[in-house]
């Protein structure tokens, strides 16, 4: 299955964003971003070998925020996420998979500083040398980011971390754009 180019994905994203006009600052939201996943993984695990490379990354989320207050903030999101395919010649890996979480933020105006909890259902794919071993399962996610939001237009940058049990970390750095209607 082939997956959209993330560049195309921003590009759409901005351009809805851009055409749309604002709104007030809790409802439902949606977005995209790009970024890069390192994966790290060792004989140890199942199917494992010694690993630890990055690729890009991409995701799509859409959400409810409630603004509790004039500084803090609840979000439910849904998503899905793929960590790229980061590859050696020996070995490639490749994560993907749709996710939850909830969203804790905390600012003031347009910015906003933010922490994540939830998980991500998940499938692996190994592949060392010919032999691929395949995983799926769930696991938790977590992470902080900050935002900046005006007139419902905004771009957040995350840092996350997914505990997959057969990989030793597998993390995200992602740059999305949402719309807030």
């Amino acid at each position: 299955m082939r997956y959209l180019n993330p560049i195309i994905a921003l590009v759409t994203v901005l351009g809805v964003a851009l055409i749309v006009p604002a709104a007030h600052a809790g409802g439902v939201y949606v977005g995209g971003g790009a970024g890069t996943a390192s994966i790290k993984d060792s004989a140890s695990n199942p199917g494992g070998t010694q690993f630890n490379e990055s690729d890009a990354a991409f995701k799509a989320f859409g959400g409810y925020r409630f603004d509790l207050l004039p500084i803090v903030s609840l979000s439910g999101e849904v998503g899905y996420r793929n960590l790229g395919k980061p590859n050696t010649a020996a070995a490639e890996y490749k994560v993907h998979g749709f996710d939850y979480a909830a969203l804790a933020g905390v600012g003031l105006g347009p910015v906003e500083l933010f922490a994540r909890l939830g998980g991500m259902q998940y499938k692996l794919d190994k592949t060392i040398g010919v032999t691929k071993t395949s995983f799926d399962g769930s696991a938790p996610v977590y992470g902080v980011g900050a935002r900046f939001s005006l007139f419902g237009i905004g771009v957040r940058a995350e840092y996350e971390k997914i505990d997959i049990k057969e990989l030793d970390n597998a993390r995200m750095i992602s740059v999305s754009a949402f719309y807030q209607f």
